[in-house]
């Protein structure tokens, strides 16, 4: 009888390594590219491209755990990059063009970027028109607005005072990467330790079962594009600092598409339901390791567009066949 029980209650070998790679796959797959970068290319292991990678990533970590909790709903925003484009160029005109205070000018353009994601929400969520079609058709009027707005020319020279924001130096880092660490701790305890993370999840999971159990579904889905366009905005107004220019073409499809491919090799699900700040953080950092790979070994930038669609086409048919979609 013991020996029956003793039976029951074993664990197969190995059970708790299969569970972390089920569970945390994005973390593994980082493990394997960065141990493979140390080994065989050049130059990546030196302290100053570490640091590189930590603040090439911090910027679109910020925009990816937005594009994470919309995925989470079951929709996409397109708008992404766009949104980062036309706040980029809102953040210039009033602060240098204007001469608005910069404080007041950042609070624009974040505000700017909510009433964005906003409007994205109501539309998918009360229209019913698919977010798909909703956010590209959204982008490509951000594309038009921001180049009217700014006469298709580049706003270059902007205070001091703004770029400070994100430039100022913190050890060998800078400004940029605290507030994108800021970002993703108050975010993870959104998405993991809140009531609102767990409503997040369920509507993306069953829409209809949260509504039926009294979850706000309409105010959750619109909450989440909202969120994503707040976000995407600072990721903006950052890039904009980064660079020292607000360009209306910053951002774009491009940036969008880069999003998506390292939230969904984070964990995020197209169908819903799934997501982490952490996946989010591990997925742009596959991403930028890729990146700073195929910088290193002199590649030409045709090659890291091709291997950034193998590796969303790859993570997309994971998904499919984890969800037994095929």
């Amino acid at each position: 009888m013991s020996s029956e029980k003793t039976l029951k209650q074993a664990k197969p070998a190995g059970g708790w390594l299969r569970g972390f790679v089920k569970n945390n796959g994005a973390i593994v797959i980082f493990i394997i590219i960065f141990v493979f970068a140390l080994i065989f290319i050049r130059n990546f292991a030196s302290v100053e491209n570490m640091l590189n990678i930590v603040k090439q990533a911090a910027i679109p970590i910020i925009a990816c755990i937005g594009m994470t909790m919309v995925l989470m709903t079951g929709g996409i925003d397109l708008s992404l990059g766009y949104n980062i484009g036309f706040t980029s160029v809102v953040a210039g005109l009033l602060i240098k063009t204007l001469g608005v205070p910069v404080p007041l000018g950042v609070i624009a353009a974040l505000a700017v970027g909510l009433a964005i994601g906003f409007g994205n929400g109501l539309l998918v969520d009360k229209v019913k028109v698919p977010a798909f079609i909703t956010t590209l058709g959204t982008g490509y009027i951000l594309l038009g607005a921001a180049q009217i707005i700014s006469k298709g020319e580049t706003i270059n020279k902007l205070p001091e005072d703004f770029l400070a924001i994100g430039t100022t130096p913190v050890g060998d880092l800078n400004t940029t990467v605290l507030i994108a660490v800021a970002v993703a701790v108050i975010f993870y305890i959104v998405l993991q330790r809140s009531t609102y993370g767990r409503a997040l999840a369920a509507f993306g999971y069953n829409q209809r079962a949260s509504f039926v159990s009294g979850i706000p579904a309409s105010k959750i889905h619109v909450s989440a594009y909202a969120i994503c366009g707040l976000l995407s905005a600072l990721a903006g107004v950052l890039l904009t600092i980064r660079v020292n220019c607000a360009q209306p073409d910053m951002g774009g499809g491009d940036y969008t598409f880069q999003i998506v491919t390292a939230a969904i090799v984070g964990g995020a699900s197209l169908f819903g339901g799934k997501g982490t700040v952490v996946g989010s953080i591990f997925g742009v950092f596959i991403i930028k390791v890729i990146e700073n790979c195929i910088n290193l070994t002199g590649v030409q930038y045709f090659l890291y567009q091709a291997v950034m669609g193998i590796v969303i086409l790859l993570a997309l048919i994971f998904e499919c066949v984890k969800n037994k979609k095929l």
